[in-house]
């Protein structure tokens, strides 16, 4: 078995079958689908029967809710492929997306995970497109400081299973992806990047993060943090000035939010990054400093 490809599944009928469509246009035929149904109760688990009984590369999974963790554990448990990758139920993949990325794994078996292409929210007028281009990383480090906290996703990626082997997503978190990502960048894969394939991310409005949620800002946060602290980052350095600016666009949103500061203060030259906004943040940062900055960006954006 090639490669296990797994699906989360719960209360989305509505979008379900585009999702499971696009994953068997991926002209790959040595795969599993896994649906995992973690306990839905509208008609998402007779229609991952349905799908099931349709195509034999197809497995419909039933457990009782637990969460996306705790579906995504669900299915790497079951998976036998020598790869493995993620599609949440409410997105979609370009076709042939899978066979391309295959096809450069097997002319790369050093390479154990390779990250492709993102579309955020298609077809709205928040459209976004990340692509981290082709480039190889032997130290997963240079991978993560060449995007800061930008490419924290577990779904445009393609893994070796076998780095599963010691690594699940947590239950009880939120923002799982980016612990889960620091889990495996211990591990010191071989990371590859490539600007063909592409993923659609389709955002959830009624996700934690969508309305600038307490809770749901100062999440993101805590798994930025931890992510840093787990693997000894200095963001003090220039290589991790980026990741910097990432966690703290999540501070001030949370200060907004909770009126409290959790971020170490640091200060920023201005300088090349991503556009704009970065250079902004970057400014206020060396100028008025950490606790400044968010005061000032409470009052002119409170509503």
């Amino acid at each position: 078995m090639k490669l296990s490809i797994i699906i989360p599944v719960y209360n989305v009928e509505a979008t379900l079958g585009k999702c499971v469509a696009s994953v068997l246009g991926q002209g790959v035929g040595d795969c599993e689908i896994l649906l995992v149904d973690d306990g839905s109760t509208d008609g998402s688990a007779a229609l991952a029967d349905g799908w099931a009984e349709k195509d034999a590369r197809i497995t419909a999974c039933h457990k009782p809710n637990g969460g996306l963790s705790s579906a995504r554990n669900y299915g790497l448990e079951r998976a036998r492929g020598e790869y493995v990758t993620f599609v949440d139920s409410d997105d979609y993949v370009k076709e042939n997306t899978y066979a391309i990325l295959l096809e450069t794994l097997g002319r790369h078996p050093e390479y154990d995970i390779i990250e492709y292409p993102v579309l955020q929210n298609p077809g709205t007028a928040d459209e976004r497109l990340f692509n981290p281009g082709t480039a190889e990383y032997a130290d997963p480090l240079d991978w993560l400081a060449a995007y800061g906290l930008e490419h924290c996703w577990a779904w445009n990626k393609i893994y070796r299973r076998g780095l599963f082997a010691t690594v699940r997503f947590p239950l009880g978190k939120t923002y799982e992806d980016v612990y889960a990502v620091a889990a495996l960048v211990r591990l010191g894969p071989k990371i590859a990047t490539t600007g063909n394939g592409l993923y659609y991310y389709r955002r959830n409005d009624a996700g934690i993060a969508a309305d600038g949620t307490r809770s749901g800002l100062t999440a993101l946060l805590a798994a930025q943090t931890a992510l840093v602290a787990g693997l000894g980052i200095d963001t003090r350095q220039r290589r991790w000035h980026r990741l910097y600016l990432n966690m703290f666009t999540s501070q001030l949103y949370a200060y907004r939010a909770t009126g409290k500061l959790t971020l170490k203060p640091q200060r920023i030259a201005p300088g090349r990054y991503a556009g704009g906004k970065d250079w902004l943040k970057a400014l206020m940062l060396d100028t008025l400093g950490l606790r400044l900055s968010c005061k000032i960006f409470k009052l002119l954006t409170r509503k």
